[in-house]
């Protein structure tokens, strides 16, 4: 797994591209077309205009009433990019539950959010979208395995990029700007064996990413909509979200780790 595409953006610490990823016989997911994050309430004007930079049209905020509210997101009145609520645990999950079973329970009782996230990204003219949540960890990961997956991406790799958030969050990062929780070194439990289980528990339950979702409403054209919006033939692709972004603006904006 390469870590270049971790996005260090001021006032996030988990701004990450999906792209890149095997998808099936020959393709690939798409660079620039779909990330995962931290939450969004933190960016200064610079970091705004990067993400304008990268051609972001939406994103979609997992995150339950109260953490919007004391937290908005910057961009929930943008008039460049989209805002939309997927929430996913309006109240907290049982906190007797370890993460696997907080995660099937994402699955069982929360996959309405998990479905509205998708379905606002096979919109017409909805991606280059950012998914996130507080962490960019569990909502997020478990939202974005099952998107992954639906596509194609292999369940080891799926599990390995969930994984990369223990090292975003594994040292101090004063170049981040942040006052908050997520300005130190955090211990993040995303071991990759906990997301394998997941994926194993959705294919068992549910038939798989494809049956999850249509069990939640939405359509095999759907999903083969969200497969060709997010894939591509392997190796034909063009540049890359961060090396756009980079090019665009001053190179300090965006560094690859």
């Amino acid at each position: 797994m390469s870590n270049q595409r971790h996005l260090r953006v001021v006032g996030t610490r988990n701004l990450r591209d999906v792209g890149g990823y095997e998808a099936g016989p020959g393709r690939e997911t798409r660079w620039g077309t779909l990330y995962r994050s931290d939450s969004l309430d933190k960016l200064p004007a610079s970091s705004r205009a990067t993400i304008t930079d990268l051609g972001v049209r939406l994103v979609v905020d997992l995150r339950h009433r109260a953490e919007v509210e004391s937290w908005p997101s910057v961009f929930r009145a943008s008039p460049s990019v989209g805002y939309v609520r997927a929430p996913i645990f309006e109240d907290p999950p049982d906190p007797a539950l370890t993460i696997v079973g907080v995660y099937r329970q994402m699955l069982d009782e929360q996959g309405d959010g998990i479905a509205a996230a998708v379905r606002a990204i096979v919109q017409p003219g909805a991606l280059p979208a950012i998914i996130g949540c507080a962490a960019g960890v569990d909502r997020t990961g478990v939202t974005i395995a099952v998107i992954l997956s639906a596509v194609g991406v292999p369940p080891e790799v799926i599990a390995s990029d969930y994984a990369l958030s223990v090292a975003s969050y594994a040292v101090d990062a004063p170049e981040s700007g942040l006052d908050d929780w997520r300005a130190g070194p955090v211990d993040i439990d995303a071991a990759p064996e906990t997301m394998a289980a997941t994926l194993d528990y959705l294919g068992r339950r549910y038939g798989g990413a494809r049956g999850f979702l249509i069990e939640r409403g939405l359509t095999d054209e759907d999903v083969g909509r969200l497969t060709e919006l997010l894939t591509a033939p392997a190796g034909d692709q063009p540049v890359s979200g961060i090396q756009r972004a980079s090019q665009a603006r001053a190179p300090s904006r965006i560094e690859a780790e």
